[in-house]
C-alpha cells in the first residue's frame, strides 16, 4: 500500500508555523499532511502533482464574506464557487441564518469549510425594533442551535442602542458565542465614531471587529489619521478584539429607501455624502447614471457590479432594495493596515479578507501577494495574514499549518500569475486552474449546533471556541 495518496511536488513551502519558507514535497494520507520533506519519493504515493514554480501555503481562510446572505436580486449561494476559484478553502459566512447556510451548501456548496453568523435583522431575524435585555440569551442560544457558530451585528443598517449593542456582546460571551460587528450604534455611525466606541461597548469582554478599512475611508478625520487612530484602539485592546480588512476598492451595502424617498443605511448615506450627493433616492439615481454607484446583480450563474442604466432598470425594478457597490475603499489604508505592526512586530490587525463571496471582489489573495512583490511583507507573512492567524482566530488548530497530522487543506499560488492555482480541502481537490471541482461543503458548528449539522446530512466539524484567539484566556 503507498504511504501517501498524493505528493504536491517541488513547490516552494510558505509555513510560518514551522519557519518553513523553501523548496519541498508535500504528502497527504486520508485528508491529513503525513510529510514534508525536500524529496519524497514518487514511487510511495498513488498521485504526484508537479508544482514546481508555484508557493505551497495551507489553505486560505477568509474570516470575513458573504454566501449566505438574504437577498432579492442575487442567490448567495453563488458565492462558495466564487471563493473557491478565489482560492479559499474556509470561509466565515458574516451574515445569514443557520437554514440559509445549510441550504447554500446544498445547493452550490464547492467543497470548503464553512462557519456561519447569524444576522440580527430587527423585524425579519429577530423580534421588534430594539431585542430587550431579557431576549438576548434566547436569541443567541438559537442562533447557535441552528447551526451558526455566533451572531452578526450590521450597525451600518441595523444599529441598536449603545446599551443594547452592550448586552448582545455580553450574551455573546457568556455563551461562547462568535461575536462579530459591523461597527455603528444608533449614537455613532459605521465610520471612525463608531470605533470609537469600542473600548466602552466592549469592556473587559471579546470582539471581531469587522473590515477595519470601512471605518478609515476619511468620512470623519483625513484617512491617514483614521488609520493611525483605529490601529492605536486595536493595539490598545489587544487580547481582546479579532480584526480584517480587505483591499477591494469596491465596498458592498445597500440602495434601500423609505416611502419618503430617503435612502435608509449609514453607509450608502456615508457613501453619498462624499461625492457631495443627497441621501435620497434622487441622489442615488444619480450616483448610478454617473457611473458612481454599481448594483449587484446576477446574469446566469455569474454575480457582477452591474453600471449606468442597465443598473438604474434594476434598482427601480426592485423599488430600491437592491444591493450596491461604491469605489470608496483606499488603497493607501488597505496598504496600512494590512501591514502595520505594533512594538514587537506583531500584526495589529489580525488577517487579509475579502468582505466577498457572492460581491465580487475575492482578492485577498491577489492583494497580499502584491504586497510581497512590492516588498511590503514577506511570503511567510502573507501565510500568516491569509491562513495561520485565520486559523487561530477561529480556534482551527488542524489547519493554518504543515504539521505531520494537520488538515491537508491547501492553496497554490502561481507567483508569475499572481493569483491562486489550485485547491485542496481534506487532500481533495476543489479548485484546479480557476475551475472549481468541489462540492458540498463541510459545516462548522458549535456543540449547541451538533444536532443541527447531523439532522442536515453534511459533513460537520464541531469548534471550542474556548481554544480560539477570540477566547482564548477568558
Amino acid at each position: 500500500m503507498a504511504r501517501f495518496d498524493l505528493i504536491l511536488a517541488g513547490g516552494r513551502v510558505l509555513d510560518p508555523a514551522n519557519a518553513m519558507d523553501g523548496v519541498a514535497d508535500i504528502g497527504i494520507k486520508s485528508g491529513k499532511i503525513e510529510a514534508v520533506a525536500p524529496e519524497l519519493d514518487p514511487f510511495d504515493t498513488e498521485k504526484t502533482v508537479d508544482v514546481t514554480g508555484k508557493w505551497v501555503m495551507p489553505g486560505q481562510i477568509d474570516t470575513h464574506a458573504h454566501v449566505a446572505g438574504l437577498s432579492r436580486n442575487w442567490d448567495p449561494a453563488i458565492g462558495y464557487g466564487m471563493l473557491a476559484r478565489a482560492g479559499t478553502t474556509t470561509v466565515l459566512d458574516m451574515g445569514g441564518t443557520g437554514p440559509s447556510l445549510i441550504d447554500g451548501i446544498k445547493r452550490k456548496g464547492a467543497g470548503l469549510n464553512v462557519a456561519g453568523l447569524f444576522a440580527m435583522i430587527p423585524g425579519s431575524t429577530i423580534p421588534g425594533r430594539d431585542p430587550t435585555t431579557e431576549q438576548l440569551p434566547d436569541i443567541v442560544a438559537l442562533a447557535l442551535q441552528q447551526g451558526c457558530i455566533g451572531v452578526k451585528m450590521l450597525g451600518g443598517y441595523h444599529p441598536f442602542t449603545p446599551e443594547i449593542t452592550a448586552e448582545i456582546i455580553r450574551a455573546c460571551n457568556n455563551q461562547m458565542a462568535y461575536i462579530a460587528f459591523h461597527l455603528g450604534t444608533k449614537e455613532s455611525g459605521s465610520h471612525l465614531n463608531g470605533l470609537r466606541e469600542i473600548p466602552g461597548l466592549v469592556g473587559k469582554g471579546r470582539l471581531h471587529v469587522c473590515h477595519v478599512n470601512s471605518y478609515c475611508r476619511g468620512v470623519i478625520e483625513a484617512a491617514d489619521d483614521e488609520c493611525d487612530e483605529a490601529l492605536d484602539i486595536l493595539e490598545n485592546m489587544r487580547g481582546q478584539l479579532n480584526s480584517e480588512a480587505y483591499h477591494a476598492v469596491q465596498n458592498g451595502t445597500s440602495g434601500s429607501c423609505d416611502k419618503d424617498g430617503n435612502v435608509l443605511a449609514n453607509v450608502p448615506q456615508n457613501c453619498l455624502r462624499m461625492r457631495g450627493y443627497p441621501t435620497t433616492r434622487d441622489g442615488m439615481r444619480q450616483a448610478i447614471l454617473d457611473g458612481y454607484a454599481s448594483v449587484v446583480g446576477q446574469k446566469g450563474g455569474q454575480i457582477m457590479y452591474m453600471r449606468g442604466r442597465e443598473a438604474l432598470d434594476i434598482f427601480e425594478k426592485l423599488n430600491t432594495q437592491v444591493g450596491m457597490s461604491f469605489p470608496v475603499n483606499l488603497p493607501s489604508s488597505a496598504f496600512k493596515l494590512a501591514t502595520s505592526k505594533n512594538t514587537k512586530g506583531e500584526f495589529i490587525v489580525d488577517a487579509v479578507s475579502t468582505d466577498g463571496g457572492s460581491h465580487p471582489r475575492n482578492v485577498a489573495i491577489q492583494s497580499t501577494m502584491a504586497l510581497v512583490q512590492f516588498g511590503a511583507l514577506t511570503r511567510l507573512e502573507l501565510a500568516c495574514k491569509l491562513s495561520l492567524t485565520p486559523a487561530r482566530m477561529l480556534g482551527l488548530h488542524d489547519k493554518g499549518h504543515f504539521s505531520e497530522g494537520a488538515d491537508a487543506d491547501i492553496t497554490v499560488l502561481d507567483p508569475a500569475l499572481n493569483e491562486p492555482v489550485m485547491s485542496f480541502v481534506a487532500g481533495e481537490p476543489i479548485m484546479i486552474g480557476g475551475q472549481v471541482v468541489g462540492t458540498g461543503g463541510r459545516l462548522m458548528v458549535t456543540p449547541q449546533g451538533e444536532a443541527t449539522a447531523r439532522d442536515s446530512g453534511l459533513p460537520y466539524q464541531v469548534l471550542d471556541l474556548s481554544q480560539s484567539k477570540l477566547y482564548a484566556g477568558y
